[in-house]
């Protein structure tokens, strides 16, 4: 598995890390030092689970064999609907590295980010190696199950036009914000609450854009969803796409 920043521990035995640090030590010169890499933080890592080629048991695994969480259960609908057992949610996280001044989510499919684990073998495929969570399988990458539905062109011309609404909606100096703020101070506040009777929140566009996108048939077709940022507090934007689930576990007892 590749050396990542997010991980200390493996980047510190790398091979590569190793050879620089020696010949560093060799030429009396300071060893590079390499900047943060951006990666999706809404992952983690398992090692307690039952490895989908064993008895069917959990066990307990080394770090290089773990399995991580890309998908995640669905919240936005009842636990006891069937919506919740049949789908998961995959969260693209927020991009504070690209601009703290305005709304800005990834571009990159999750597993493509620059600091991703990743398994060379498998490639940018999601490849089910473990069973955890209510029986839903899981890979040894970053990769998560939307991998099968969307490539990374696709993702992009999804994400682009939802970055561009929110930099718009959400910048500081914008005419909206400017607006806003002289109207409020000649009203002496009463603006504030009128003002949404008179103009629409510029966020509403991104709501239809959304509506939008989701009647594409690349997402309907493949039963992919995005659910409203507004619904995560615009901290994710939330992909909402199939249960991957191991239904018979005899297979591997």
């Amino acid at each position: 598995m590749d050396n990542v920043l997010n991980c200390p521990a493996k980047a510190s035995v790398s091979p590569s890390n190793s050879s620089v640090d020696e010949t560093a030590a060799n030429s009396g010169a300071t060893a590079p030092v390499q900047g943060p890499l951006f990666f999706n933080y809404h992952e983690f890592a398992e090692s307690f689970y039952i490895d989908i080629r064993s008895d069917g048991q959990f066990h307990e695994h080394d770090e290089e064999h773990c399995i991580y969480m890309t998908h995640f259960p669905n919240v936005y609908v009842p636990q006891e609907s069937e919506e919740f057992k049949t789908t998961r949610i995959v969260r693209i996280p927020r991009r504070f590295d690209t601009t703290l001044e305005t709304l800005c989510f990834s571009t990159c499919l999750p597993g493509r980010e620059p600091a991703a684990f990743t398994e060379p073998e498998e490639g940018q495929r999601f490849v089910a190696r473990g069973i955890y969570d209510n029986g839903q399988l899981f890979g040894c990458s970053s990769v998560s199950p939307l991998s099968q539905y969307l490539s990374q062109c696709d993702f992009e011309r999804i994400m682009a036009p939802i970055n561009k609404i929110l930099s718009e909606a959400t910048a500081t100096f914008s005419w909206y914000n400017i607006l806003d703020l002289i109207l409020d101070i000649f009203t002496l506040g009463c603006w504030h609450f009128i003002s949404k009777y008179v103009v629409a929140d510029p966020l509403l566009r991104l709501e239809s854009h959304v509506a939008e996108v989701n009647e594409l048939p690349l997402l309907k077709n493949n039963n992919v969803k995005i659910i409203s940022p507004r619904r995560s507090g615009y901290l994710s934007v939330c992909c909402k796409t199939y249960s991957i689930e191991m239904i018979d576990y005899t297979n591997f007892h």
